[in-house]
């Protein structure tokens, strides 16, 4: 079965829309939540205070991702406002990475969801530097008779 474009973009906004909420919920709930899901009694503050210092990022990226998802729909997609989106995904995850590697000297979980931020923050770079060259592709092209 193959989803069409208009469906895609629908299931995607959802999902951005699904985890902005997740992130409002954890973000006012993160000090109930974490002695919940946790076992160890003495890491809660530190996945709290990990949960507030990567929420910005975090809500950065969502409403990036939203604005791109907005741009598609509306068959805007090569344009430079779409370059500085991906640009500031990629630095934001790449800011989470320093937070969760800061977190991981005190416990070695959040190491891996270090390498997972900058792994990410890695491949929308490289997405961001192949959108920039379609773009001056794309500006030259309109220039051309």
């Amino acid at each position: 079965m193959r989803i069409s474009n208009d469906k895609s973009l629908l299931l995607s906004r959802v999902c951005v829309g699904v985890f902005a909420a997740l992130l409002a919920v954890l973000v006012a709930g993160a000090p109930w939540i974490w002695p919940y899901v946790l076992h160890r009694k003495g890491v809660v503050a530190l996945y709290v205070a990990v949960t507030y210092a990567s929420a910005l990022p975090a809500g950065v990226v969502l409403y990036c991702l939203n604005r791109l998802l907005r741009s598609a729909a509306d068959t805007d997609v090569f344009t430079d406002a779409n370059v500085r989106r991906l640009r500031a995904v990629s630095w934001c995850l790449a800011a989470a990475a320093l937070v969760y590697f800061a977190g991981g000297l005190f416990d070695w979980y959040l190491f891996v969801l270090s390498v997972m931020a900058a792994f990410g923050a890695l491949i929308v770079r490289v997405l961001k530097n192949v959108l920039a060259e379609a773009v001056e592709i794309k500006r030259e092209n309109d220039f051309t008779i």
